[in-house]
């Protein structure tokens, strides 16, 4: 009887949850969003200018220009002729050049000094913003054609140093269970920060919803009338297995929304975006996600409980919410050094384990013991946090006119009736 009951709180809590037109938008938006919050600048940046070609002018040391142009053929530079800057001028004058670049005929130009191998820097300017990788890519060969001068003053064959003095590549390869696998860190860093994000915001919407949930039929005195047929613990169960069912749904509809993405939508518009580790991932993402969700559901269920109104459940909530910003704030230094002492801390301490071990599985390659001592501290915590919430949501749904202090919350814990 006391089961059926719980259930039916379950079914109207998904119900409530399902049918409401935000949580409609935010199913079919949340995946653009996220990926426009956290994949987006950094897949724009480390692809600003990959297949966009830049014209460029030369100015100054016609010796060097005659260098230079065979260097800028066949990269993501046109070097502009003069007979294309007629029309505003002389070509060697910077003038010239500005009103070229103001009118669009062309996007930069390198002022070179009349003693290039002697020169220490070059002036590169450019009438858009500092787009850092054609700077780079633009000082690269500059700085090649002014290096292989140097030598060839030296008496050095320029072409046989330069052979000589390339240094090899690195190919990166992860060692795994199932053996070695080529390690795509690119999209192990998109794979981190878009799932990272993902899980941010559901654990900390979630948790939030739940908490109003339990305020607002606080508030409406709603509760009274429910408790009077079911017991406050089964009322409690029955929210957030209500919540749970709907984040499921939720998350089952984004896997296969990604799926769709990755196999279709992505190769038909030219995008090479891959999934860090393969399909394993998504496994991963839902069971820390449930993990969190019933760790943070249980807090914020007890909090709602125990607060007055909207403002007293935020202050109540920000100690909870800064361990969720924690793994959000040190995502570059996991990333970095995903085994580092502070990573594995974070990754077996409760309250930040669901966030930081997932990003270290995606990253890095933590010990089996590690993910073993995560998710048995992570299990423990639940249980111990689900019970105290209990108590604390038992006496405190029922408790109004006052703001509680600690001292009776404390009391609320070891309350027997």
């Amino acid at each position: 009887m006391r089961n059926s009951k719980m259930l039916k709180v379950a079914g109207m809590e998904f119900r409530l949850t399902a049918n409401n037109r935000a949580f409609v938008i935010f199913t079919i938006l949340g995946p653009f969003l996220i990926a426009a919050i956290s994949i987006l600048p950094s897949y724009l940046a480390m692809n600003s200018g990959a297949g966009n070609e830049q014209s460029i002018a030369l100015v100054g040391n016609a010796a060097l220009q005659a260098e230079l142009e065979p260097a800028f053929e066949g990269s993501q530079f046109r070097v502009a002729r003069p007979a294309e800057l007629a029309g505003y001028g002389s070509p060697e004058d910077e003038t010239t050049l500005r009103s070229a670049m103001q009118d669009g005929a062309i996007d930069a130009y390198i002022v070179l000094p009349a003693i290039a191998t002697g020169s220490e820097s070059f002036r590169y300017v450019t009438g858009g913003g500092a787009n850092f990788q054609m700077i780079g890519a633009a000082e690269a060969i500059v700085g090649q054609v002014v290096v292989s001068l140097r030598l060839a003053e030296a008496g050095f064959e320029p072409n046989e140093v330069l052979s000589l003095s390339r240094p090899p590549g690195m190919d990166v390869v992860r060692l795994t269970e199932g053996g070695e696998q080529d390690a795509d860190l690119t999209s192990a860093l998109f794979t981190a920060l878009g799932f990272t994000f993902l899980l941010y915001m559901t654990i900390l919407l979630y948790g939030q919803s739940i908490g109003a949930s339990v305020l607002r039929e606080k508030s409406s005195k709603t509760v009274e009338i429910m408790l009077s047929s079911i017991r406050s613990r089964d009322l409690l169960v029955g929210k957030v297995l209500g919540k749970a069912a709907a984040s499921l749904l939720q998350y089952a509809i984004w896997i296969l929304m990604s799926v769709l993405f990755l196999r279709v939508l992505s190769p038909a518009l030219g995008l090479n975006i891959q999934i860090a580790g393969g399909s394993e991932h998504f496994g991963y993402l839902v069971g820390f996600f449930l993990a969190a969700f019933f760790l943070y559901s249980s807090v914020y269920a007890a909090l709602g409980a125990s607060a007055e109104d909207e403002q007293h459940l935020s202050q109540l909530a920000w100690p909870v919410i800064m361990f969720l910003i924690i793994p959000m704030v040190m995502i570059g230094a996991i990333t970095n050094n995903p085994d580092g002492a502070v990573p594995q801390f974070l990754s077996i301490f409760p309250l930040t384990s669901p966030i930081v071990m997932f990003q270290r599985l995606i990253i890095g390659s933590p010990e089996a013991w590690e993910v073993i001592a995560c998710m048995s501290l992570l299990l423990l915590t639940i249980a111990v946090v689900a019970l105290l919430g209990a108590k604390i949501f038992r006496v405190g749904i029922l408790m109004t006119g006052k703001r509680p202090t600690a001292r009776e919350i404390l009391r609320w814990v070891r309350y027997k009736g």
